[in-house]
Order: structure tokens, then C-alpha cells, then sequence
């Protein structure tokens, strides 16, 4: 396996990027501290104290300073990725502050998704079952535009609990790099590398209990470098399966997006609309503790991450196979979940009583 990308040991990449991290991160804790940019407990929230949501500009700053020095402005397809990038940042820096509207973010993302994609990062091709290629031409703009929005909002939908997004982004951007070397793809296992770094160098920071937080620029941002880097990288695998190992890859945001989907059409709720019923929000309820509950889901994580490694390299009938099983574990998570779901209704109905009635007892008094 090779080790070096553009001249560059991955290791030195990562160490560099981690570095501008640590001292980023540090100086965008203090700084959301001195300009007010707080996210205050409320409901929905697991934090208790207000912390800093600048988390975000600490990770965009990291990546593109690693990618402009380390990579240079010869990097394939730098601009519309740096670009983009910045839009995508400031979108979810201006949702912190300003509480923006899910339409409006929406048609945002969209216009964003769209400007990367005519840039030229998009699915050119996919491959069919009998060996041959096919050019997606015009369905290669929608394809792509659709799968960097899932990607971005599943991200943000997983970031609710301390170190849980990071960690999780860190993972996927491992998984995909190691796919990324199998295939030759230089500039997606470059781009891993240096999210990688970063990540690393944030999680001190953001991990339980967190001293500060991404927010949605931030978990905006990790959505669409990842990706931008799937599509660069294992979305050109040369099989039928290429379009199933990045979501193995993030598998947990996925189940967890799909899971969001599922109970709001079959609870007639709007898809946009947020809830407190997320698996973190679930594991939590049934009381793991939020150490716990992470670290389990990044176990879940590394699970599926090695599953869409195995699946890049097997043949299209075992890689089928793989498929239906997954298909089959996702419908009892489903089942799993819901279940879960409707214990914690009954639990936090059952609290609700408990206020009422100690109301009543203390107005009696």
C-alpha cells in the first residue's frame, strides 16, 4: 500500500492539519467566548451551560489552510471545492446565529450542491451488472446535486450529542480513504488525510464533556467534504456496488437520517420539522450516558466502515449478498427503533404526570 499522495506521507498530512487544529480550535473557543456566539441550553439541547458554537470556523480554517499550503493551487478542482466549501460554512454559521428556516437552508444547499456539481465534481458514470460503463451525461447533475445534500444534512441530523459528529466524520473520512488508496484516487485520499488531521485535532476539544461545538457550519461543512470526497473517490469505484460503499461508509448518519424520515411521514409530521427522537436521543433516554452512547456509535461506525471496505473489494454476487443482509438488519433496526421510540414517550409521559401531580400536591400545601 502506498503511503505517499502529490509527494506527501498521509502521516505528515495528517500531522499538519492537526496541528493547525489544536491551535485553531483554541483560538475560536476564546473567540466565541469574547464575541457572545453561544449556544444556550434549550430544549432539544443536552448541554446544561452555554458553550462556544464556533467549533465550525475552527475546522474550516484547519482544512483549507492544510489543503492550500500542503496541496497548493495546482490541486485538482480547488476552487470549486474551496468555494463551496465557504458558502456551505457560512450558511450553517449564519443557521447558529440566526435560527434560519429549513426551506430556506434548503433551497441555499441546493444552489451550493448545484454550483460544485457544473464545476465538474460530479458522477460522470456508474456501472452495470454486465461490465459495461455508462455515461450518465444530463442525470449525472441531478445524481450528484441530490447525494451532496443527504450528505450534508445527515451529518448535521447525527451532530447532537458532545464528540458524536467528529468522531463519526473521522471514521467515514478513514474508510474512505482506504478506498480510496485501493482505487488510486490521489486527490480523495489527500483530501482524508487532511479532514483526518483535523478531525483529530478537535475532538480534544469536543469530546465529552465538550468545550465547545461545531454547529451547524461546522457539521454543514464535514457533510460536504464528505461528500465531495466520495464522489472523487468511491463513487468511481469500477462496480455495480460503487453507490452502497460510501453509505456503508457513513452508515450510522444514514440509518439515522432514513430512521428520521420513516417516523416523521408515519407519524404525518413535516420531514423538516426536528424532533428529540434521533438513535443518539434514543440510546440516551434509555441511559447510557452520553460517554457511552458515543462511544458505542462509534463502534457501530467502525462496523460499517469496515463493511464498505470489504465491500470495495469482493465480487458483485457476494457484494449483492452483503446488500440483502444490510437491507434486513435495517428493517429490524427500524422495528428496533420504534420500539425504542415509544418507550421513551411512555417514559417522558410518565414524567409529565409525575410534574402534574407534584404540582397539584405543592398548590394543596
Amino acid at each position: 500500500m502506498n503511503w505517499y499522495v502529490f509527494e506527501w506521507n498521509l502521516f505528515t498530512l495528517m500531522g499538519i492539519s492537526f496541528i493547525f487544529a489544536i491551535i485553531l480550535t483554541a483560538f475560536c473557543r476564546w473567540l466565541g467566548h469574547k464575541l457572545g456566539m453561544l449556544d444556550q441550553p434549550r430544549e432539544r439541547r443536552v448541554h446544561s451551560k452555554p458553550q462556544p458554537f464556533s467549533g465550525g470556523l475552527a475546522i474550516f480554517a484547519s482544512f483549507c489552510f492544510s489543503l492550500l499550503l500542503m496541496g497548493g493551487f495546482s490541486f485538482p478542482y480547488l476552487i470549486p471545492i474551496l468555494s463551496g466549501s465557504f458558502l456551505i460554512f457560512l450558511l450553517g454559521l449564519f443557521d447558529d446565529q440566526y435560527d434560519l428556516s429549513a426551506g430556506f437552508k434548503l433551497v441555499i444547499q441546493i444552489l451550493i450542491c448545484t454550483l460544485t456539481t457544473c464545476s465538474g465534481v460530479r458522477i460522470s458514470y456508474l456501472t452495470n451488472p454486465f461490465g459495461n460503463m455508462v455515461t450518465l451525461g444530463w442525470a449525472s447533475y441531478p445524481l450528484t446535486i441530490c447525494w451532496l445534500l443527504v450528505t450534508i444534512n445527515m451529518i448535521n441530523l447525527i451532530d447532537g450529542l458532545d464528540g458524536l459528529a467528529a468522531g463519526i466524520s473521522a471514521i467515514a473520512g478513514g474508510c474512505l480513504l482506504v478506498i480510496g488508496m485501493g482505487l488510486g484516487q490521489s486527490a480523495a485520499v489527500f483530501l482524508c488525510a487532511i479532514l483526518i488531521g483535523v478531525l483529530l485535532g478537535f475532538l480534544p476539544y469536543n469530546f465529552y464533556p465538550a468545550r465547545i461545538f461545531m454547529g451547524n457550519s461546522g457539521a454543514y461543512f464535514l457533510g460536504y467534504i464528505l461528500g465531495v470526497i466520495s464522489v472523487m473517490g468511491a463513487l468511481k469505484l469500477p462496480t455495480v456496488l460503487a453507490l452502497a460503499i460510501p453509505v456503508f461508509a457513513m452508515g450510522i448518519p444514514f440509518l439515522d437520517t432514513l430512521w428520521a424520515i420513516w417516523r416523521r411521514w408515519r407519524n404525518d409530521q413535516p420531514i423538516m420539522v426536528g424532533d428529540s427522537y434521533h438513535i443518539h436521543h434514543l440510546l440516551l433516554i434509555s441511559g447510557r450516558g452520553t460517554r457511552k452512547t458515543v462511544l458505542l456509535l462509534y463502534g457501530m461506525s467502525l462496523i460499517s466502515g469496515l463493511a464498505s471496505i470489504f465491500l470495495s473489494r469482493v465480487t458483485v454476487l457476494l457484494g449483492t449478498l452483503i446488500l440483502l443482509i444490510a437491507f434486513i438488519l435495517v428493517f429490524f433496526c427500524l422495528r428496533g427503533l420504534g420500539d425504542m421510540q415509544s418507550a421513551a414517550q411512555e417514559r417522558e409521559k410518565e414524567q409529565n404526570r409525575n410534574k402534574k401531580e407534584h404540582g397539584r400536591k405543592i398548590v394543596l400545601y
